[in-house]
Parts: structure tokens; C-alpha cells; sequence
């Protein structure tokens, strides 16, 4: 049992066991120490780099960080592309950009001197609303500059420079304000500009629009806007606590390379428009108080003018427009800021037109056949009077139109039906907006019987047809519509669109885009017949009983059409225009083209409440054909020479129709007695050795379509 018993170690004694685990510990603890070490150097580094720059910055460059630190705001300024041009025919600017001094405030920096405020509106004039809303960016958070004052004058901007000390964080920027030299002559066609409003930002911001930015309004301003507009750019600048821009090398300093934006300029665009012939139309129209003037090319469409009477200054309504100026306007009874060119009116007998081509083309009557007109038509329990209360007799289609007899299409209209003239009045374009774009153009109104039933209390009733047949009940048509529509006759057959806009260019006047003619429609009316009704409005100006005889033109052939659209009834006694107050007189129309045998300008003349269309709108549209072919296209001195001489085979020559295709117009305004000579142009026979008589001064005759 003794020899089982464990020895115990004596005292002071180790056990090999006890040995190795105490090196071990030991050596455990010099190696956890030295990483504690190696952790604690990479920790206090970092602190002695940051506590090395601190040093720097707060000792060595704390007093240039204390003033860099005082400029803590960038003003981002949004740059204005230029606008683009808009040019005539013959490249004269019609619109242009003009430089215009705009005031802006930094909500942030105003808001800590509030007696800066009533300075600012006080210099600038502001009106309540904007006093109250430039007050209420102060007040709120806004962080965005607001603009308070557009296009400030001179001595605004004098003022605002000299008080600069006690108004922080106002600034001044140069813009561009749109300017139209030729004020109200273009108004309506070229329009004009204003300021964004607050409920159209919801839908404009998504393009790019910011309050304060302009928009076209009417006009090619609005049509073309996208392509007027370009893009803007965007400059960023350093400012200091009270708004002040730092020196250049501080905003290359603080924002490098990252500093501004380019904007891109607006295309500018090159119109059909001549604005001199744009001027012969406002000399003419002189005597005129209210109505519209269409001159178009009929061999493509292109309008070569186009003129509503009364106008309006757009240089004001683009600008600062005064509180008496807007309430003329308002007040004004002509309405001048409606543009009466596409508006809709009666279209009165300028509508025989199409009553007589429908005829033709269905059948209903020959161009020889004769009705008898007794001065008016009896039809259900109602009277149709003629204007000539007399009547005509009996008239074939030439007759009908010369004289403007309203029994005899009275009795077409009736043969053909509502329906039918609708159709053909639809092929010409009426009834359906022309495709112009812009200014509200008027669809006008072609009424059929379905239409009659919904509009017309008691519905379709077969007298409408006989109104509808005369251009009067409920048929609208534009000056437009009616100037297209007769282009069509005068070139065959061909229904242009209308085009303003002939082509598209860069600043640098590259060409981007030509705008081509556009077909609307190729009329299948028999060449015979649309010739018919050509010889009928031929005898209109030149037959001595042709309504329009008194206001021909001695050296050229026009033809056209008179209208007179009743306006009121006056069922007691036929009086003469003259003899009514001017509300109640009729409106006054003219439609012609010439020269007959080689159309090159058709003239839409309204006139509204002027009167007779033969005493008043005829003798408009000649002075406008007369000066187009004088002056604009420079025959002048080849009229003039060939009725000192009653020679007129140059003038036959000019005014038939070439053969083959047409030559440059350019060579036939520069010369056209040597284009005569160099084409070898057949003169066409003399009309007889009378000399013809001048020119004549309107002559009113009572009654007379």
C-alpha cells in the first residue's frame, strides 16, 4: 500500500509542467504588447496629420480662409440664348433682339435688410402684386434669385448703381428684349411676346421654362417658338455675403473649369412676306377703318402679304405695356388684336364661285344657258329679293357673274342642294382651316343639312339652300380661305396649303430647312369649266356692265369678284350704304387675280362694315395689284411708257403666259425688256386703238354687288 502512494514534491520545488506554461505566458504578453504598441502608433497618426493641417489651416492660413469663407455663396444665372431672327422676303429684319437691362434679388441676402425692399420697389415702380410677391420671396425660404424688373430704363438702372450700398443682393443682368421695327404693320403676322405666367409653369417647366421667361404669344412668335427659342446657358458665380460677384480669380479658383455653359442661339427664320408690299397694303387700306388684306402667290401657296386693320404697337405688349394702353384696346370696338385675315365672315357673292363651278360639274346648267332673272325669287311663303330689285332678265353663267345676280344662283342652289354645295365648297377648302397655324384660323362654317338639323332651331329648312347658294345665312369664310380658293381657279386647279415660312437658317445663315409647296388638294373640275368661270369673273373688271368696270386697271387684265355680305335687314327700303350708321352697313369684299392669262398674285380684300364691294374693296385690291406690279416687282417704267405710247405689246408680253416653264423672276424685275427680248415673247394683239382710260377714283354706285 506504501509502494502505491505518490511522493509529493517537496517545497520549492517545480514541476516541468509549471515551467513551460510560464514561459509561454510570458512571451504571449510581449507579443500582444507589441501589437498594442503598433495599433496605437497607427492610431495617433492619423491624429498628428489631422491636428498638422488643422495648425495650417486655422494659423498659418487662417486669416485668407477667414476671407475666402466670407464668399459662400455661388449664383448660378441662367444666359439667354439669342433669339432668332425672323427676315422678309428680301432679308429685312421684321424681329430682332435688342440688348434690355433686367433686375434680380437674392432672396437670402435681402432678407437680412428688409429696408431694402421698399427702395428697390420704389426705384423700380413696382405694382402691387409684384411688390407683394417680391416681399413674400424675402419672407420665405426661397434659395433661387427672383427676377422683380424687366427691361429697366436708364435712369432705373443709374439709380440702382449709384444706391448699390443699401441694396445687397440686388444685381443687374443683361438680357434681350424683342423689337419689332415695323410696329403694328406686321402685329398680327409676326406677332409678339410676354412673360410666362404662373399657371402656364406647370406645363412649360418640363421644356425649360423658368418665371420670368418669355414666350411667343400670337404670330410666327408662337407658331415657331421651338425653333425661334434655342437653348439657354447657365453662368456660375462667387459671391459674397452681400451678393457682390468676386474678382475672375476667385470664381477660377473655387469653381475651375465647372463654371458656365454655352447657351445655343434660336434659328431664325426667312418669311414669303414683302414688307414693302405689306406697306402698299396699309397705304391703300388709308381710308379704311376695320378689315383684312390676303395677297398669296396662286403658283405655290406663298403668302406674299398679309394685313389686319387696326393693329396694335407689339413692342408694347411685349414690354411695358401701360395700364391705358391695355384699356384702349379692350375698349377699342374694331378689336385690334384680332387677326381679321383668318377670322370668318359672310362671304357674301365672292361664294358664286363655288355655287356656279358645282353646277357645271354636275350638270345642272351649260354656260350658255339663260335664267330669267325679275329681281327675285319666290320660294315657300317667303320673297328672295335680288340686289337689283329691277332684276336682270335672262343671263347665262357670264352674265350672272358680271352682274352678280342672285336670282340666278338662287335657282342653282336650289337644283344642286345644300349638301352639293357643301362638297364642292369643302374641295376648295372652305369649311376647314387653310393649315396657316397660328393666330386662331378660323374652319369658317359650310353648312350642310345634318349641320342645319343640331344648330338650327327647327332644323333643315330648304330656304337655307337659297341663302347658303349667295353666301349669306350661316356660310363664314376667312379673307384666306377665299384667297386660296381663287388661287385655285387661277392656276388650273391646284388647292395649295398656305406658306408664310419659306425657309429655316442658322446664325451663320446656313440653311437647315426649305419649306417646299404643299398640295391640299388637285381638283378634278374639267379645265373647260373652271376657264368658264374665269371668263365670268374676267367680265366682272372688264365687261362695261361687270360690277368692278368702274375700278379696272387700263393696262392689264384682272378678274375677280365682288361681294357686299348683308349684315343687318333692312327690309322697308333698300338704302345706300352710305345713308346707315357704319354698324349696320354691309361688309365690303373683293377676290381677284392677275394678270388673267398669267396669274402670279391673288388679293383677298374684307372690309368690315365698309360697305359696297365694288365702290370699296374693289378699289383696295387694285392699288394693291397696281403697286405690286409697279413697284415691287419693278414694271413701272415699262406701264408707264406703254400707256404714254398705247404700245402695249411689251405688256402683252409680260402679262400672257410663257411658254414652257416660267423664268426667273429676278430677270423680270431687273429688265424686262431685255427678258422680252431673250425669250422671244409673241406679243399678243392690241384690244383695239382707243386709248384707255385712266385709272379711276372709287365711284359709289347704289346698290351695285
Amino acid at each position: 500500500m506504501s509502494a502505491r502512494r505518490r511522493s509529493r514534491p517537496q517545497a520549492g520545488s517545480r514541476s516541468p509542467v509549471q515551467g513551460a506554461d510560464g514561459v509561454s505566458s510570458r512571451n504571449d504578453l510581449r507579443e500582444f504588447d507589441g501589437r498594442l504598441r503598433l495599433l496605437a502608433f497607427l492610431f495617433f497618426l492619423p491624429f498628428c496629420a489631422l491636428g498638422a493641417r488643422l495648425y495650417v489651416l486655422q494659423v498659418v492660413r487662417g486669416d485668407e480662409l477667414d476671407r475666402l469663407a466670407s464668399r459662400n455663396f455661388v449664383r448660378e444665372v441662367e444666359l439667354p440664348p439669342d433669339r432668332g431672327l425672323i427676315y422678309d422676303a428680301q432679308g429685312r429684319l421684321l424681329a430682332e433682339n435688342r440688348p434690355a437691362y433686367d433686375v434680380f434679388v437674392s432672396p437670402r441676402v435681402l432678407a437680412k435688410h428688409p429696408d431694402a425692399v421698399p427702395l428697390l420697389a420704389s426705384i423700380l415702380n413696382l405694382a402691387e402684386d409684384d411688390r407683394g410677391r417680391l416681399e413674400r420671396s424675402v419672407t420665405s425660404e426661397r434659395r433661387s434669385d427672383l427676377l422683380v424688373g424687366r427691361d429697366a430704363t436708364r435712369d432705373q438702372v443709374a439709380e440702382l448703381e449709384t444706391r448699390r450700398s443699401e441694396l445687397p443682393g440686388v444685381y443687374i443682368s443683361v438680357s434681350q428684349q424683342r423689337n419689332y421695327p415695323y410696329d403694328s404693320l406686321t402685329a398680327h403676322l409676326v406677332g409678339f411676346m410676354n412673360e410666362v405666367r404662373d399657371d402656364e409653369l406647370a406645363d412649360l417647366e418640363a421644356y425649360g421654362y423658368h418665371p420670368g421667361d418669355y414666350v411667343g404669344r400670337t404670330g410666327i412668335e408662337r407658331a415657331y417658338e421651338p425653333i425661334l427659342r434655342g437653348a439657354p446657358g447657365l453662368l456660375r458665380q462667387v459671391v459674397d455675403v452681400d451678393g457682390d460677384v468676386q474678382p475672375e480669380a476667385v470664381n477660377r479658383q473655387l469653381l475651375g473649369s465647372y463654371r458656365d455653359i454655352d447657351s445655343v442661339a434660336g434659328r431664325n427664320l426667312h418669311l414669303t412676306v414683302d414688307i414693302e408690299l405689306q406697306s402698299l397694303i396699309e397705304s391703300a387700306m388709308a381710308d379704311s377703318l376695320s378689315g383684312a388684306v390676303v395677297a398669296i402667290d396662286p403658283r405655290d401657296g406663298a403668302i406674299l402679304g398679309m394685313y389686319s386693320k387696326p393693329g396694335f404697337n407689339p413692342n408694347a405688349w411685349s414690354g411695358r405695356l401701360s395700364e391705358q394702353e391695355k384699356r384702349m384696346s379692350d375698349n377699342d370696338p374694331f378689336h385690334p388684336m384680332l387677326d381679321k385675315t383668318v377670322l370668318s365672315y359672310f362671304p357674301a357673292s365672292t361664294f358664286k364661285v363655288i355655287t356656279a363651278i358645282a353646277a357645271l360639274e354636275e350638270g345642272v346648267v351649260d354656260s350658255e344657258d339663260e335664267i330669267e332673272c325679275p329681281g327675285y325669287l319666290d320660294y315657300g311663303n317667303r320673297r328672295f329679293h335680288c340686289w337689283n330689285r329691277y332684276g336682270h332678265g335672262d343671263v347665262n353663267l357670264r352674265e350672272a357673274l358680271a352682274h352678280s345676280c342672285d336670282v340666278y344662283f338662287y335657282q342653282l342652289g336650289l337644283q344642286l342642294g345644300i349638301d352639293t354645295l357643301a362638297q364642292y365648297a369643302s374641295e376648295l377648302g372652305l369649311g376647314e382651316r387653310p393649315g396657316l397655324g397660328f393666330n386662331g384660323e378660323s374652319a369658317g362654317v359650310v353648312p350642310t343639312r345634318e349641320w342645319h338639323d343640331e344648330h338650327s332651331p327647327g332644323g333643315f329648312q330648304y330656304g337655307f339652300t337659297v341663302n347658303t347658294s349667295v353666301g349669306q345665312g350661316d356660310t363664314r369664310t376667312s379673307p384666306l380661305q377665299m384667297a386660296l380658293a381663287y388661287a385655285a381657279f387661277a392656276n388650273g386647279g391646284t388647292l395649295y396649303y398656305p406658306r408664310v415660312v419659306d425657309s429655316v437658317t442658322t446664325a451663320d445663315g446656313d440653311v437647315i430647312f426649305d419649306y417646299p409647296p404643299r398640295v391640299r388638294n388637285e381638283l378634278s373640275f374639267a379645265p373647260e369649266h373652271i376657264a368658264q368661270i374665269v371668263e365670268g369673273l374676267d367680265a366682272v373688271v372688264n365687261d362695261p356692265e361687270g360690277t368692278a368696270y368702274e375700278q379696272r386697271l387700263p393696262y392689264m387684265h384682272v378678274v375677280g369678284k365682288t361681294g357686299t355680305a348683308q349684315v343687318r335687314s333692312l327690309e322697308t327700303v333698300r338704302l345706300l350704304n352710305g345713308q346707315v350708321i357704319h354698324w349696320d352697313r354691309d361688309h365690303a369684299w373683293f377676290v381677284a387675280f392677275a394678270p388673267r392669262d398669267n396669274p402670279q398674285i391673288v388679293v383677298a380684300v374684307f372690309l368690315e362694315h365698309g360697305g359696297q364691294g365694288s365702290s370699296a374693296a374693289a378699289p383696295v385690291a387694285m392699288r394693291v395689284i397696281d403697286s405690286y406690279f409697279r413697284q415691287i416687282l419693278g414694271w413701272n417704267d415699262t406701264i408707264e411708257r406703254a400707256l404714254q405710247t398705247r404700245q402695249y405689246d411689251d405688256l402683252a408680253g409680260l402679262f400672257s403666259r410663257p411658254r414652257g416653264r416660267l423664268p426667273p423672276l429676278a430677270a423680270l424685275r431687273d429688265d424686262p425688256d431685255a427678258w422680252l427680248a431673250a425669250h422671244a415673247i409673241e406679243a399678243a394683239p392690241s384690244e383695239g386703238s382707243e386709248e384707255p382710260g385712266p385709272i379711276t377714283a372709287p365711284t359709289a354706285v347704289g346698290g351695285v354687288r
